[in-house]
């Protein structure tokens, strides 16, 4: 017997697309994302970076489209390919678009500043933190997975990395106590500029994006916050294992870091639903309406904290109604026997609280 909708359900559909065809559409933020592989100076630390690099953009694949995912390796990743670069994406980005920037490779820091090696005249952190500040929107986010990347945070926020002597930090939320520091996203390799070792973080953190254990919460998606705490605690057990001392202690800072995905792994999964939809025009534009639909849903919970919580889970409400709506299509289509449902991380405040 096949499953069908709950009435109700039926109606607060009916009900939600007359009122979403009486509310001017909003056009979706785009993510722009940018990946430069630094020098490795060694074959084994240019075949980590460039196994790092490989990962973090079959991440992204399943997070933007494909004119909004740059890559920068090998002699081409030049300070001057990659500031003309952030120029011109400074001129196509949006105030609601969103930047993703990372920075694959080893650093350095002489006191006064930090360096990003690359071939010719190194990244410096003036340069880096100009990049955030001229980019349209604010909600970006910046990770430098190398040495002495602390320095760069430090740099960028304006306050002082953690000393080398402070305690560890919650593993729940790292860095709490510096969170609100920066209005970006930031993440380092370490703690500050005197941790100059070659880490081991940037491999860690790579994974986490493709790897089912990185997601705590089940939904299919990596945030920030799911990779940095995998990666974190790979870095912990690595020195563990090795009876070595950590000589790396990764940060992250900002708000949001749970809310803004780094990857989705169920893309492969909807690349074949579409490919298997080949020819057929209608389950092609349903499927591809059911990705828009995570994409808007997440986008909502970027937006969270600009949203009365009353507006918030309207919008949310919203949304997850028309996510079902289209899967149940999809079913129908298909003639399957069980409700696909979306795989959605619904941030619902508790108590389902609408005061702000």
């Amino acid at each position: 017997m096949t499953k069908t909708r709950p009435t109700a359900l039926r109606h607060a559909c009916a009900a939600l697309a007359l009122a979403l065809l009486a509310t001017p559409p909003v056009a979706q933020a785009a993510l722009y994302i940018s990946i430069i592989e630094g020098l490795g100076g060694m074959p084994e630390y240019a075949a980590d970076f460039r196994s790092m690099r490989e990962k973090v953009v079959a991440a992204s694949e399943s997070m933007t489209d494909a004119d909004k995912l740059f890559t920068f390796s090998g002699e081409a990743a030049t300070r001057t390919a990659v500031l003309g670069h952030f120029a011109d994406l400074g001129k196509k980005m949006q105030a609601g678009d969103r930047a993703a920037i990372y920075l694959l490779g080893h650093g350095s820091f002489d006191g006064e500043t930090y360096k990003f090696n690359i071939p010719g005249p190194d990244l410096t952190h003036g340069d880096l933190k100009d990049v955030l500040e001229k980019l349209p929107g604010g909600t970006h986010f910046l990770v430098s997975t190398g040495s002495a990347s602390g320095a760069l945070v430090e740099q960028i926020t304006g306050a002082p990395a953690p000393r080398d002597d402070a305690p560890a930090r919650p593993a729940a939320r790292p860095a709490a106590d510096a969170a609100a520091e920066s209005k970006y996203l930031l993440i380092a390799g370490t703690r500050n500029g005197n941790e100059r070792n070659a880490t081991q973080f940037g491999r860690f953190f790579a994974d986490a994006l493709t790897v089912t254990e990185a997601d705590l919460n089940k939904n299919n998606s990596i945030s920030i916050q799911e990779a940095f705490d995998y990666a974190d605690g790979r870095v912990s057990a690595y020195f563990q294992d090795e009876g070595k001392l950590a000589t790396e202690h990764a940060q992250l800072r900002g708000d949001g870091a749970a809310q803004f995905n780094l990857s989705r792994l169920n893309a492969l999964q909807l690349k074949t639903e579409i490919a298997e939809a080949s020819g057929d025009d209608a389950m092609t534009r349903l499927i591809e309406r059911r990705q828009q639909l995570d994409a808007q849903i997440e986008e909502l919970q970027l937006r969270r904290n600009s949203l009365s919580s009353a507006d918030y889970l309207a919008q949310l409400q919203s949304l997850v109604l028309q996510a079902a709506e289209v899967s149940e299509q999809i079913d129908a289509a298909r003639g399957e026997r069980d409700v696909i449902k979306p795989e959605l991380d619904l941030e619902i405040p508790a108590g389902g609280g609408l005061g702000q």
